[in-house]
């Protein structure tokens, strides 16, 4: 999780694909990521971004490194402003279907990734 303020633009990692996008504030409000992108780059990798006020693209868009890709937030279960970012090994990461728990009848889109599949995002973001 990255503090930043609501509306900074969030940028694709690199040239890829949007796998998907969703809001799990339609399904359950204030839980999971709220609002999300995910994308699988061309360099092996995908990530997803979770909690944007806005998202800017939509499933199988192509999209280049540093394009907009939404807009940070606190959708979801955020407890102030930030981005969540995670990092996958590319073919690790899937969109599923998962009932809610706190919602019962509600059911969730989400991007999931076996454990050993999620990566450090540190270790892939530009250093400050």
């Amino acid at each position: 999780d990255l503090g930043i303020s609501v509306g900074t633009p969030v940028k694709s990692m690199a040239d890829g694909v949007v796998l998907d996008t969703g809001n799990t504030d339609l399904t359950c409000r204030g839980t999971s990521f709220g609002n999300w992108v995910t994308i699988k780059y061309s360099n092996g990798l995908a990530s997803t971004f979770g909690h944007l006020s806005v998202i800017k693209v939509s499933a199988g868009q192509a999209v280049r490194r540093g394009d907009v890709v939404g807009y940070s937030g606190s959708s979801g279960y955020a407890t102030g402003p930030h981005l969540h970012v995670s990092v996958y090994a590319r073919d690790a990461v899937e969109i599923i279907y998962r009932p809610s728990t706190t919602c019962p009848g509600k059911t969730y889109k989400l991007p999931v990734s076996a454990i050993n599949g999620y990566l450090d995002p540190m270790l892939y973001l530009p250093k400050r």
